[in-house]
């Protein structure tokens, strides 16, 4: 019980360290990315603290694995360099008794990950959104100064006596429209307000009770409306800004199952549906893999006593690559081949369990299969033993 109450904590600790520099090398890299998107918007220290965290879930559903994996790698990896594996087994413990710690670690990284990937993600993605937009709505509403003609807006000009900065009303609001070069519109309109479309990121202006006359070469409309809306992207507003429609990977689960396809063209229909279905197996698969990993890690770790550990996170950086790379190579066929994810996104975590499993046995008993000795990987891990000796 001591024992595994140790082996539990130590893959406990490098897995929070492993999680905290993955995670941050991985937003390290996106910050660059991040900052050309937001750079318009001037955010501030906090604000920026904010995007972050918002973004962090979906970075933690793909870095989960590779942590619980390194965790249960590096602890057992550092139990054999230290020899304590062999004092265990020349005690009687033998390894199955061990594998207690690294499966209830593996077990609790992906309940873990199940509630980042069925529910931080949604959370996380719709406050990114909500939070750039709110943002983008105050930017917008301190460029229109009242009183003065507005020309930031591509293709419009705009003027508004009065602009509430706080709720975004306007009044006595002019609007000159040359988007179609066959006729300019100019909109005159007592009351207006300007407000965000969440699901389509779309800051949106809404005038009321107005008047509107079409100027083309030979003539001149004049339109009476109660509404009159005009709508202009964050792309249009800020360079380098546009979050477009909300995709599926930012969806909750309920949303996922109940998004209708019904209206849409039978292309984009069976575009929509296979992104949809591929999201949902990605939402299943990524935790799984913390316990398809954790058991992994046990006899590639303890097939490497006596090596270096820096050598040993290299191998199994490997191996993540190696398993994110097959995973990845699945959902792609599925999305854009049509093939069944069953086969493609499924199959290598079946074949992962499988030889976890295999290996275990393999390891509890100490033997290998001639064939597997003779591979590169395990000649390059006597190469090393012998260098560490």
């Amino acid at each position: 019980m001591l024992l595994n109450k140790r082996v539990f904590l130590e893959c406990v600790k490098v897995f929070l360290i492993s999680v905290t520099v993955l995670m941050a090398f991985v937003l390290m890299g996106r910050a660059l990315q991040i900052k050309d998107m937001l750079m318009g918007l001037d955010l501030t220290f906090f604000d920026t603290l904010l995007v972050f965290l918002y973004l962090s879930p979906n970075f933690l559903l793909i870095m989960m694995p590779v942590s619980a994996m390194l965790a249960v790698f590096l602890t057992f990896l550092r139990m054999g360099s230290d020899k304590e594996l062999i004092a265990l087994k020349a005690g009687g413990i033998s390894l199955y008794q061990l594998l207690k710690a690294p499966l209830v670690f593996g077990v609790l990284a992906t309940l873990l990950c199940f509630w980042i990937s069925f529910s931080l993600i949604a959370v996380g993605s719709n406050n990114f959104r909500s939070h750039i937009l709110d943002i983008a709505q105050n930017r917008v509403n301190i460029a229109l100064q009242p009183g003065i003609f507005n020309q930031d807006i591509p293709n419009l000009v705009f003027f508004a006596k009065k602009v509430d900065v706080q709720n975004g009303s306007l009044a006595e609001v002019l609007v000159e429209d040359t988007s179609n070069p066959e006729a300019t519109l100019t909109i005159l309109a007592p009351f207006g307000n300007l407000t965000v479309d969440y699901l389509k990121s779309d800051v949106v202006m809404l005038l009321k009770d107005g008047v509107i006359y079409s100027a083309s070469k030979d003539k001149t409309i004049k339109l009476n409306f109660d509404e009159y809306i005009i709508r202009f992207s964050l792309g249009s507003l800020f360079k380098g800004l546009d979050l477009g429609p909300i995709e599926p990977t930012e969806m909750s689960w309920n949303d996922l199952t109940a998004f209708d396809t019904t209206k849409m063209t039978d292309n984009l229909k069976v575009w929509i549906a296979n992104k949809i279905r591929i999201e949902m197996h990605k939402r299943w698969v990524f935790p799984l893999s913390c316990l398809v990993l954790t058991i992994f890690a046990v006899p590639i770790a303890a097939s490497f006593q006596g090596v270096h550990r820096q050598s040993g996170l290299i191998f199994a950086l490997l191996i993540f690559f190696t398993y994110y790379v097959l995973i990845s190579l699945g959902m792609n066929l599925a999305e854009y081949s049509g093939m069944n994810p069953y086969l493609t996104i499924w199959l290598p975590v079946l074949l992962f369990f499988l030889v976890s499993l295999y290996g275990v046995y393999l390891a509890a008993n100490e033997r290998f299969p001639a064939w597997l000795n003779s591979t590169f990987i395990f000649r390059w891990n006597k190469r090393l033993k012998k260098r560490a000796e």
